[in-house]
């Protein structure tokens, strides 16, 4: 068995955390009718508990029927962000579609309000910032098939909290590849339905793309449950269409209002990186 302890500790910034990944008390499932393909506002916002700047990104659906890695940008939004601590960020649209903050900063325990005019509507969102739960280990032990090939199992250790319901999304990479493809998964979910207050253990198996002398980073992201189930559903979505870019029937659970699709969270991040041997 070789294993391989966590030496070092480090910050994910927002970007990264935009680009790998959210949501609030109120959650719906949105459905659209195919047959009009009407495009939708689709608004993806995220506060994190690291420095900002902050990101809301605002985009349109394309046809279900025409499916593009290519969606329509929306500009000349107005976009704010608040806290329950009296501070109101209007974001500035730095290139087409994206808009980002100036003042806001990301507190646990902080409830965040986002706000999007578009297009002569309005769109909101709230979630509140949990509580940052840090890792306390990543190892991992070697994976040998029979024809020689080498893989690796990774297991990451943090300790839940009792009293409180707690929802986590796990990012794997290294630095060859990006997000999540070394698993073939791309939403690796964590609740503490059966571990609540107890030391979690979870096992990731990566059996392809990595080899010995890659850095590897291992993220834990504590969401709100509206963020789980956005994730979860988008998961389940994703599995049963095999498409991320064809726009299904029912669309993942949202927190924002007015039948934007997407989502809008605040989370608190924690993230290791090892050296694999």
């Amino acid at each position: 068995m070789n294993s391989t302890m966590l030496p070092q500790r480090w910050i994910l910034p927002a970007a990264v955390i935009l680009l790998t990944l959210g949501l609030g008390a109120c959650q719906r499932v949105v459905s659209i009718d195919l047959n009009k393909a009407d495009p939708h506002i689709v608004i993806e916002g995220v506060v994190t508990d690291g420095p900002g700047p902050y990101t809301v990104s605002i985009t349109k659906t394309g046809s279900y029927f025409e499916p593009s890695l290519v969606f329509p940008t929306v500009s000349g939004a107005t976009v704010v962000l608040r806290d329950n601590a009296g501070t109101i960020d209007t974001l500035r649209e730095a290139a087409p579609g994206k808009y980002v903050s100036s003042r806001l900063s990301g507190v646990e325990g902080r409830t965040y309000q986002l706000s999007v005019v578009a297009e002569g509507k309005e769109y909101d969102g709230t979630s509140v910032m949990p509580q940052k739960i840090r890792i306390d280990s990543v190892y991992t032990t070697v994976l040998r098939a029979p024809d020689g090939d080498r893989g690796y199992n990774i297991f990451v250790k943090f300790k839940d909290p009792p009293t409180q319901e707690n929802y986590y999304r796990v990012i794997v990479h290294t630095n060859m590849m990006p997000p999540d493809s070394i698993t073939g998964q791309r939403y690796l979910l964590v609740s503490d339905k059966l571990l609540n207050g107890n030391e979690a253990t979870y096992q990731i198996r990566a059996s392809r793309n990595i080899d010995p002398g890659d850095t590897l980073t291992v993220a834990l992201f504590s969401v709100d449950r509206a963020t789980y189930e956005y994730y979860s559903t988008l998961r389940n979505i994703l599995s049963f269409d095999r498409s991320p870019t064809a726009l299904a029937p029912a669309n993942p659970n949202t927190n924002l209002s007015n039948g934007s699709l997407g989502y809008f969270a605040a989370l608190t991040a924690d993230s290791v990186h090892i050296v694999l041997r």
